[in-house]
């Protein structure tokens, strides 16, 4: 368990801890994302300035980044305009993942990049996930990361990802995260594992 699975916890996300109680309502699924996170960011918590995250629904992971950024403002996207708020650090802006134009105009509202993390955990679509990535990618500070959540195939990430056109100097990686509480490893019947594998991040780095 790192700090960021307490706060994921504390927050009730899906994104990892030991809960499968999250955005309180009961669920059976419940990541292992946040060893990965912390890995990422633990010894660089506070240098961290800003965070955007494609996907609000109860806003359990803002708060989490929130707490586990100390100065960073979080800024949350979602097209559902009931789930948006301001509160603390926190404020949200209404986006239609699938449409550049509509990104691109939420990001301005929220003062624009450059972001230090950008995750996508919206719509999970592979068409979405590859809008998003094309037009927020080059809004990477120097030093940040751009990660791909809730892949379709999590053990053969290459079939998203390689359809992504990245900035230059930018290459993915898989991130494996292993098979966590319930339901979080590769889809039911996945023709490639059965559904057996664990979850797979998608990951850009920029130098």
């Amino acid at each position: 368990m790192t700090l960021l699975c307490d706060l994921a916890d504390k927050h009730m996300t899906d994104k990892g801890g030991t809960s499968t109680v999250y955005g309180g309502v009961p669920g059976d699924t419940c990541h292992n994302y946040t060893p990965a996170y912390h890995a990422m960011f633990g010894d660089r918590r506070e240098s961290v300035r800003r965070v955007l995250e494609v996907g609000v629904n109860a806003g359990s992971s803002l708060r989490m980044w929130e707490e586990y950024f100390p100065a960073a403002e979080v800024i949350g996207l979602d097209i559902r305009p009931e789930v948006l708020f301001a509160a603390g650090r926190i404020r949200c802006y209404q986006a239609d993942q699938g449409v550049r134009q509509s990104l691109q105009a939420a990001v301005a509202a929220a003062g624009g990049g450059p972001f230090d993390l950008i995750i996508d955990d919206g719509s999970h679509l592979e068409a979405h996930q590859i809008v998003t990535a094309e037009t927020l990618l080059p809004l990477l500070a120097p030093g940040g990361v751009y990660v791909i959540e809730d892949i379709d195939i999590d053990c053969r990430p290459e079939l998203l990802a390689d359809r992504i056109t990245a900035p230059e100097g930018l290459a993915w990686e898989a991130v494996p995260t292993g098979v966590h509480i319930g339901k979080a490893r590769c889809r039911p019947g996945c023709e490639f594992c059965g559904g057996t594998a664990g979850e797979t991040l998608i990951v850009w780095r920029r130098a």
